[in-house]
């Protein structure tokens, strides 16, 4: 089970402190902020550890809950000296499936991962889903976030969710058909995504209201729940940055204004879409996942910054020759940059080279 959070990391509250400055001044455009992480084996390891298709997620959820903090108990355990900006928290792992069952349908359990199967066979058919919060998937999850939370409170490590964009939503439930959608039923598939949005910010608000709840009184305990939101935007990666203009943004923006601040993610396969979701209000982050055979996102570091518009690039590097060799070009914008390495002892190291550095 897991410890106090000032356990798992040499000063929690710097850790902390870093982290909000890094965010406060994204949200006010002003730039100069690097952040390092260090993914040694042990960060990832766990998800191979796990076998989504061992529990019973209706009428054993405490036995899924108990696995899924002891994995991440012992993945904090084993990096407690790094000083990076990791934050220790809690989270669901259910693959992808649940990030849309909570609106119909059922999931698809691998050992590995999860997904959803389409429930839409006409745009027009969301109007037959039942109301929001009457899927079985949705009681499930708030369910399952209560058991993860009740094991994490005392000890404050906080809950953390992330969620589809809209986009990402209505491909889930509507399946490839989207794609003719866009030029198709253009005004029905504005109303798909307006559904889908408010999809979002009801299921995002009822587990916002568990975390606020239980955590109220504990220093960092909501801070991955309050006044913000966590969105991917990985479909909006198969769509022009014109499209994403037209259909995405409205219903996107519409979800990071019920919260406050936007926190997203999308690839660089479609490198161009960093402009589009950074020129939206309040995004203070953007995670831009390597894609392999496509754009190197460290290899852009000067169109990054131009595109970010202040906004924090989350991005990885492959080596620390290549944070040495373009120090100059970074402190231009906000960056949180992520090497993965072989151990903690490597991990020590270049982090003692990071602070170095800046």
């Amino acid at each position: 089970m897991f410890k106090d959070i000032a356990y798992y990391k040499p000063d929690i509250d710097k850790t902390f402190r870093e982290s909000f400055k890094l965010y406060d001044d994204a949200l006010h455009k002003k730039t100069g902020n690097v952040s390092f992480r260090v993914l040694p084996p042990s960060d990832v390891e766990f998800y191979e550890d796990i076998d989504l298709t061992a529990f019973d997620y209706e009428n054993k959820q405490d036995e899924y809950a108990d696995a899924i903090v002891e994995l991440l108990a012992q993945s904090y355990e084993k990096r407690k000296n790094l000083d990076d900006n990791m934050i220790p928290i809690v989270f669901p792992i259910l693959g992808i499936g649940d990030y849309s069952a909570f609106v119909a349908g059922d999931i698809v359990f691998k050992p590995e991962t999860s997904w959803s199967e389409p429930v839409l066979k006409e745009i027009d058919d969301w109007k037959k889903l039942p109301p929001f919060g009457e899927s079985p998937w949705y009681r499930r999850f708030l369910s399952i976030s209560e058991k993860l939370i009740a094991r994490s409170v005392k000890q404050g490590i906080p809950y953390m969710r992330g969620f589809f964009s809209p986009l990402d939503l209505a491909h889930a439930l509507r399946g490839a058909d989207i794609y003719y959608d866009f030029y198709d039923e253009p005004e029905k598939l504005h109303d798909l995504l307006d559904y889908c949005a408010d999809a979002i910010i009801c299921f995002a608000s009822d587990i916002y209201k568990l975390v606020e709840t239980a955590y109220k009184g504990t220093k960092y305990g909501n801070w991955y729940t309050k006044n913000m939101i966590n969105m991917s935007e990985d479909i909006a990666c198969m769509i022009s940055g014109e499209a994403y203009r037209e259909f995405c943004r409205p219903h996107t923006q519409k979800v990071i204004n019920h919260f406050g601040i936007g926190y997203m993610h999308c690839h660089s396969r479609a490198m161009y879409l960093v402009k589009e979701i950074c020129q939206m209000d309040n995004v203070v982050h953007l995670w831009l996942a390597t894609d392999p055979n496509q754009p190197r996102p460290f290899d852009h570091l000067e169109q990054l910054v131009e595109d970010a518009n202040g906004a924090v690039m989350a991005i990885d590097c492959d080596n620390f020759a290549e944070i040495e060799n373009n120090i100059s070009i970074l402190k231009k914008g906000n960056f949180s940059i992520c090497l993965p390495v072989a151990s903690i002892a490597e991990g020590e190291e270049l982090i003692k080279r990071f602070k170095q550095l800046f």
